[in-house]
C-alpha cells in the first residue's frame, strides 16, 4: 500500500497522509463530476467513501461520465460508480446509496458520520438541502460544479465562510400564465406554451397549468349570453367532425386567436397575432424563409436546419397524430414530455414555431427548442475532470487542518490575465444570509380561519402596499392580481380562490411565499405562521386576564386607541421595513435593521425567478458582457440548472462571466 501511493506521501508526508486514509467522506452525486471524483479520491489514498445519487444511468450520459459502460443502462449510478471505481484499488471502503439525499434516511444523523462532505449535484434543490445539513451538523463541505467550459469550488464551514445561500440564487425561471396564453414576446414563451399544450392533450387531467390553456369544445370568439352579443367559430365543429388534428390545430391556431384578436387593450402597442387556416397553408406554395444557402446548409445536422413554417404545419399534424394513437394505445395513460423523445421534441419545436409565426416571433431549429426547453448546457468532459482534480486539493487542506490555506477556485472559458483557474479568498458569512443568521420575514396569522381575499386585501395590499401580487410557492404561481390580462374563466377562477383560506391553497404554518408586483417592480418574501393568537376567543380572554390583573394592583382600566386597533388586528408582521414599493427603483435595496428584503428589477417582467423548495429567493442583477477582469468580483451568478442529470452547474460564478 505504502508503495502504491509513495508519490502521494512524498509530496503530502505521511502525516496528512493518515489522515488521509482514516477519513470518512461522503459525495453526494455521481454524475460528471462525481465520476471524476471518485476516481480521484481513490487514486489520492481516500480509503472510506459514501455515494449518494438518485438517478440511473441513461445512454446519454456515457459521453463523459465514464465510469459507466453501455451495459449499464437504466442501473443506478451510485452503485455502478461504486463498482467501477474498486477496480482502482479493491481495499478500498465504498458504500452505495441509491436514493434521495432530502430524504429521511440521510438526516443529520447520517452526516454526522463524516468528516468532510463533497457536493456534485445539479440542482439547487438537493443543494441547499446538504448545505443546510452541514451547517446543522458543523461538518465543512466542499461545493462545486460546472456549466460547460465554466466551473467553480469553493469550501463552506460553519460560521467562517459564507454558506451556499449566503449569495443571491438565480434559478429556472417559470412565466406567468398570462403571458404565455395572451401576449407571448420571446419564443421561450410560444416553446412553454407548446410543452404545457403538451400536458393539455396528453398529460394528467389534474395538470392545473395546462388546464387553463384552452377548452377545445369552448368556440366562443367573444361576448357574452347576459350581452347576447356572442360571436361562435361555426367551423370548430366543422373540423372536429374532420378528425382530432384539425379539430385542435383550428381550435388553438385559429378559434383562441382570433379570441385574443377582439381584446384591443392587448395591442395598443404592438402587432396584434394572426389567425390561421389550415387549408390555405397546404395548398399554399412553399416560400423559403431562410437566408442561409450553399455549404451553410449543407453542412449543418438536421437539426440545426429550420423547418420553413409550411413544414412546421406539416410536422405538427403528424406528430399530433401519432401522439393521439400512442395515447389511445395506453388506454389514455398519461404521458410526460421528454426532450429525449423524438416525437415529444418534434411535436413542441412545430406546435412553438407555428405560434411564433402567429406572434411575429422567430421561429427556432428543432436544435435550440430542444436547448431551451429543456434547459441545456453542453456538458464538458474536460471541465469536469480539472473540477474534481481541484476538489480534491481543497479536500486535503480541509482533512489537514490547513482551513486558512483553503480557497475558492473558479475555471474560465478564457484567459484571465493568461490564467484559466481563478483562485480568491473564501468570502466571509452574509450577515443578512437567512439561513446563516435566519433572516426572513414572518407574517403571523390563523391560516385556518383568513381566506387568500383578506390576506390580499389587509396585509399585501394594505400593509405593504401591493398594487396587483403575483403570489409564488415553490415553482408554483398560486395567485395572479390584476384583471388586464386575464380572460372571463381565469377571473372567475381566481375568485373561487380568493374565498378559500390559506391552508386549503398551500399558504401553511412554515411556507415560505414569494410576493411580486410587476408593476411596481417589488419583490418580498414572507414566511407564514398559523397562529390562533387573533382569533376573538383568544383576545377575549387576554383582555379578562389583564382587566383582573389590573383589579389586583388597583388600576383603572382603560381602552386606548391602540387596544382598540388591537381588538381589530387579525395578523403580525415581524421584521417589516420602512421601505415601500417604488415605481421608479432600480436598484436592489436590503435593509440592514429589520429582517425584510426588498428588490427591483428592470429585466423582462414575464420572467419569475423561483426557487424549486419552497425557501427564501433574491433577484440577482444580469450579467454583465463585458471581458474578464483579472480581479473576481464579489458580486457572481448563479448557473445552475435542475434538468439535466449532468449539468452540474457553480453556485456562483462572476457576474461579468463573457461566454
Amino acid at each position: 500500500m505504502s508503495e502504491r501511493y509513495s508519490h502521494i506521501i512524498e509530496v503530502l508526508g505521511q502525516s496528512t497522509f493518515d489522515k488521509i486514509q482514516t477519513c470518512k467522506i461522503l459525495v453526494v452525486g455521481a454524475g460528471g463530476i462525481g465520476c471524476e471524483l471518485l476516481k480521484n479520491l481513490v487514486l489520492t489514498g481516500f480509503k472510506n467513501i459514501d455515494i449518494i445519487d438518485l438517478d440511473t444511468i441513461d445512454i446519454s450520459n456515457l459521453n463523459r461520465q465514464f465510469l459507466f459502460r453501455k451495459q449499464h443502462i437504466g442501473m443506478s449510478k451510485a452503485k455502478i460508480a461504486r463498482e467501477s471505481v474498486m477496480k482502482y484499488n479493491e481495499q478500498v471502503n465504498i458504500t452505495a446509496h441509491h436514493g434521495d439525499v432530502k430524504s429521511m434516511e440521510f438526516g443529520s444523523e447520517f452526516f454526522k458520520k463524516f468528516d468532510l462532505v463533497m457536493n456534485a449535484l445539479d440542482n439547487i434543490s438537493a443543494r441547499r438541502h446538504v448545505n443546510r445539513l452541514c451547517l446543522s451538523v458543523d461538518v465543512p463541505m466542499i461545493e462545486s460544479g460546472t456549466a460547460g467550459y465554466l466551473g467553480q469550488v469553493s469550501v463552506i464551514r460553519k460560521g467562517k465562510t459564507e454558506c451556499f445561500e449566503c449569495q443571491p440564487i438565480a434559478v429556472p425561471k417559470q412565466f406567468a400564465v398570462c403571458t404565455i396564453r395572451s401576449n407571448p414576446s420571446a419564443p421561450i414563451h410560444c416553446i412553454v406554451w407548446a410543452k404545457m399544450l403538451f400536458g393539455k392533450l396528453f398529460g394528467p387531467k389534474d395538470d392545473s397549468d395546462s388546464s387553463t390553456l384552452t377548452d377545445l369544445e369552448n368556440n366562443i370568439i367573444y361576448g357574452t349570453e347576459e350581452m347576447g352579443n356572442i360571436k361562435r367559430d361555426e367551423q370548430l365543429l366543422i373540423e372536429k367532425e374532420k378528425g382530432f388534428k384539425r379539430w385542435v390545430f383550428h381550435k388553438i391556431f385559429h378559434t383562441d386567436i382570433e379570441t385574443l384578436i377582439h381584446m384591443p387593450d392587448l395591442w395598443k402597442e404592438k402587432q396584434p397575432p394572426t389567425s390561421l387556416k389550415l387549408d390555405e397553408i397546404l395548398s399554399s406554395k412553399e416560400i423559403s424563409e431562410t437566408k442561409e444557402e450553399g455549404d451553410q446548409l449543407i453542412f449543418k445536422l438536421p437539426d440545426q436546419k429550420q423547418w420553413s413554417f409550411k413544414e412546421n404545419v406539416e410536422v405538427f399534424l403528424d406528430c399530433l397524430e401519432k401522439l393521439k394513437q400512442q395515447f389511445d394505445q395506453s388506454n389514455s395513460k398519461p404521458m410526460t414530455w421528454d426532450k429525449d423523445d423524438e416525437l415529444a421534441l418534434s411535436f413542441v419545436c412545430s406546435a412553438s414555431n407555428i405560434r411564433s409565426k402567429i406572434f411575429g416571433i422567430p421561429m427556432k431549429s428543432r436544435f435550440d427548442v430542444k436547448s431551451m426547453a429543456g434547459n441545456i448546457i453542453p456538458a464538458i468532459a474536460t471541465t469536469n475532470a480539472v473540477i474534481g482534480g481541484l476538489i480534491v486539493m481543497e479536500a486535503i487542506k480541509v482533512i489537514d487542518g490547513r482551513f486558512d490555506q483553503c480557497l475558492s477556485t473558479f475555471l474560465y472559458q478564457l484567459p484571465s490575465g493568461k490564467r484559466l483557474l481563478m483562485p480568491t479568498q473564501l468570502e466571509p458569512q452574509n450577515p443578512k444570509c437567512f439561513v446563516c443568521n435566519r433572516s426572513f420575514i414572518t407574517c403571523r396569522l390563523n391560516t385556518e380561519k383568513i381566506t387568500i381575499s383578506q390576506f390580499i386585501d389587509h396585509v399585501l395590499k394594505k400593509s405593504l402596499a401591493v398594487n396587483e401580487p403575483i403570489l409564488t410557492v415553490g415553482n408554483d404561481i398560486i395567485y395572479e392580481g390584476g384583471d388586464q390580462d386575464l380572460s372571463k374563466e381565469e377571473i372567475e377562477q381566481r375568485s373561487k380562490i380568493e374565498k378559500k383560506t390559506l391552508a386549503t391553497h398551500r399558504l401553511t404554518d412554515g411556507t415560505s411565499l414569494i410576493v411580486e408586483d410587476y408593476n411596481q417592480d417589488f419583490k418580498v418574501t414572507i414566511t407564514i405562521q398559523h397562529t390562533t393568537d387573533f382569533d376573538e376567543d383568544t383576545k377575549k380572554l387576554k383582555k379578562q386576564q389583564q382587566k383582573e390583573k389590573d383589579e389586583k394592583e388597583g388600576k383603572i382600566t382603560t381602552t386606548t386607541s391602540q387596544e382598540k386597533e388591537d381588538e381589530d388586528k387579525f395578523f403580525e408582521i415581524i421584521g417589516k421595513s420602512i421601505v415601500q414599493p417604488s415605481q421608479t427603483a432600480t436598484t436592489t435595496t436590503t435593509t440592514t435593521t429589520t429582517t425584510t428584503t426588498t428588490e427591483s428589477d428592470n429585466s423582462n417582467k414575464e420572467e419569475i425567478v423561483k426557487d424549486e423548495d419552497d425557501d427564501l429567493i433574491f433577484m440577482e442583477d444580469k450579467p454583465s458582457t463585458s471581458t474578464i477582469k483579472s480581479t473576481p468580483s464579489k458580486k457572481r451568478k448563479e448557473i445552475d440548472t435542475d434538468e439535466s442529470e449532468d449539468l452540474e452547474s457553480s453556485k456562483k460564478l462572476k457576474s461579468n462571466l463573457q461566454d
